[in-house]
């Protein structure tokens, strides 16, 4: 009996010993397993990681190039929307024009600007006005006024003139040189005109030692042409009392009638 137990004892120790190697086994085997998987998932998770590496420089490259803003050029008109004009007297205007209600000018990057308002008594819609600017243009063509760079630097034309082209103009001249303008018949006494000349300094003097100024004028009236043109013509802007310098006189040497505007 005694013997018997040992047997059984021993085959009990066996049997305990290889389910404990069984159990060994499988934990090893379940850890090769995991450890497998784990090769798997650090593989993955290296793929992401460079994949996120290179998405976080792409960003940062491209971070670091929209660091500034676009600088698209700007035109002309929108830059100088940002200059303020002031008001100045009456008598400062760079034109004879009794009938004027108010002057307002402003500095510009490379010339000065002018703005007159004259009375409206018609049933016209928009202001009358005149439009002066004054600059040192470059090149040798300083006397021929340039329709479509000036209209750039204006931007606008007054209505109702807004289709308006080069092509559109009439011509004349008086003491100071050439000028130029359409016109549009509203109704059986109404005309408006639109009209522009330009003036040199060989023509009269000019404000600031500018070289060239031009002029555009919006005028509508109960009457006639004559009535209409009458602020652009010599008369009214052959001189003026609020540039320095200015005699009254009017004289001045005739631009040549060939100095028409450019179309472009």
């Amino acid at each position: 009996m005694h013997g018997d137990k040992s047997g059984l004892k021993d085959v009990d120790f066996y049997r305990a010993h290889r389910n404990e190697r069984q159990d060994t086994g499988a934990v090893m085997a379940a850890g090769l397993t995991g450890l497998a998987h784990g090769f798997k998932s650090v593989e993955k998770f290296m793929k992401i990681s460079r994949l996120a590496g290179l998405i976080g420089l792409s960003a940062l490259v491209l971070a670091g190039c929209n660091s500034e803003p676009l600088r698209l050029p700007t035109p002309l008109v929108k830059t100088e929307e940002s200059n303020q004009f002031r008001s100045v007297p009456l008598n400062a205007a760079w034109v004879n024009l009794p009938s004027a209600m108010v002057v307002i000018e402003r500095g510009l990057r490379d010339s000065m600007e002018q703005r007159i308002s004259l009375p409206n008594t018609t049933t016209v819609l928009g202001d009358n006005s005149v439009l002066l600017r004054a600059r040192r243009p470059a090149g040798s063509d300083v006397g021929r006024f340039n329709y479509s760079e000036f209209m750039k630097r204006v931007g606008t034309v007054p209505a109702p003139f807004g289709a308006m082209t080069a092509g559109d103009l009439m011509s004349d001249e008086d003491e100071i040189g050439p000028y130029f303008w359409a016109e549009d018949r509203i109704g059986g006494s109404t005309i408006c005109v639109l009209a522009l000349r330009r003036m040199t300094s060989g023509m009269r003097q000019l404000p600031q030692n500018y070289t060239v100024l031009d002029m555009m004028m919006r005028n509508c009236v109960d009457g006639t042409l004559e009535d209409a043109l009458a602020p652009i013509l010599a008369s009214h802007v052959g001189f003026s009392y609020g540039v320095a310098g200015a005699t009254g006189s009017g004289e001045s040497r005739m631009l040549s009638p060939l100095a028409g505007p450019t179309p472009r």
